[in-house]
């Protein structure tokens, strides 16, 4: 398998995709050039690109930003989020324009965030008719827009991204039955509707035409516990396991890290630096101890 970087790994230099309302308390630290560069220093392979690295999304750019990509030896997955719950997450929402975005690009997969708005509790929202009705609306999306990205050699992986549960996952795959619509695991997200994620990991491989390989760790508190991120290897996720499941049970060839880290926000540099280690550590645990050796060609 090749290794990659979902580029959220670097949001705190200012190119992750808007999430969770934060805003990053400085200027962008890399410009897209930069951080390919960046990559092949860190000894990786691809990158998983949040629309948010991207400073602009004409034509000439993205061919530029692709060709780029190409010249340094990397894979292109492209990263954008339907928003249907309109929670602010991304700047590109419409799935046509998220292909030809990836068209221009050359990369080969668009990763689809759907955003759903869930009823509490959570745990109990399983195949819930609001979010049945949510998704319906994306299956019907999916399967327009089918035709367009098998014309350009692009297959739509949709993630389990804290809104949804696999079951969920599988039942919107097997509505559009479309072989270019596929499922994207995170590794984590399966925790935040309350699911076992090896249990997710383990039903959506299968299904699966990429991934955010991403561990975190388990912190008790006095109130509860928190969820923080963690270098590959670190965490509380069986990542040995899930590699496994990737490996040998399904079709893909790639794994793009993805780490978050819990960074203090008074103190840029000591920011940047925890992300760029974290991704060097994560890198050392992927290619010493699960294997995953660099690929030519």
């Amino acid at each position: 398998m090749k290794l990659g970087l979902h580029t959220y790994s670097l949001n705190l230099h200012g190119i992750g995709q808007a999430w969770a309302g934060f805003t990053c308390p400085w200027p962008r630290q890399l410009s897209t050039f930069q951080l390919f560069d960046l990559l092949v220093d860190l000894d990786l392979e691809g990158v998983h690109l949040d629309d948010g690295v991207l400073e602009r999304l004409d034509a000439v750019y993205l061919k530029e930003v692709g060709a780029a990509a190409k010249d340094a030896g990397l894979y292109l997955e492209y990263n954008f989020s339907m928003d249907r719950g309109g929670f602010g997450i991304g700047i590109q929402h419409d799935l046509r324009a998220a292909i030809q975005t990836a068209g221009h690009l050359g990369a080969d997969i668009v990763k689809v965030g759907m955003e759903l708005r869930r009823p509490r509790p959570v745990a109990a929202s399983r195949f819930h008719p609001t979010v049945i009705e949510q998704m319906e609306k994306v299956a019907g999306l999916l399967a327009a827009a089918v035709p367009l990205a098998a014309n350009q050699g692009i297959r739509l992986a949709v993630e389990n991204h804290c809104d949804s549960f696999s079951e969920e996952i599988l039942w919107l795959l097997d509505r559009v039955d479309s072989p270019v619509v596929g499922a994207c695991i995170d590794t984590v997200n399966a925790l935040h509707v309350t699911e076992d994620p090896m249990t997710a990991i383990e039903r959506l491989a299968p299904r699966a035409f990429t991934n955010h390989f991403r561990d975190d760790r388990i912190e008790f508190q006095r109130w509860g516990f928190k969820l923080v991120g963690a270098a590959v290897g670190e965490g509380d996720i069986d990542m040995r396991r899930a590699y496994e499941l990737f490996r040998d049970r399904s079709r893909m060839n790639r794994i793009n890290i993805e780490t978050e880290l819990e960074t203090p926000l008074d103190d840029m540099q000591t920011a940047l630096d925890m992300e760029i280690d974290a991704i060097r550590r994560s890198v050392r645990y992927c290619r010493e101890v699960l294997g995953i050796h660099r690929q030519d060609g």
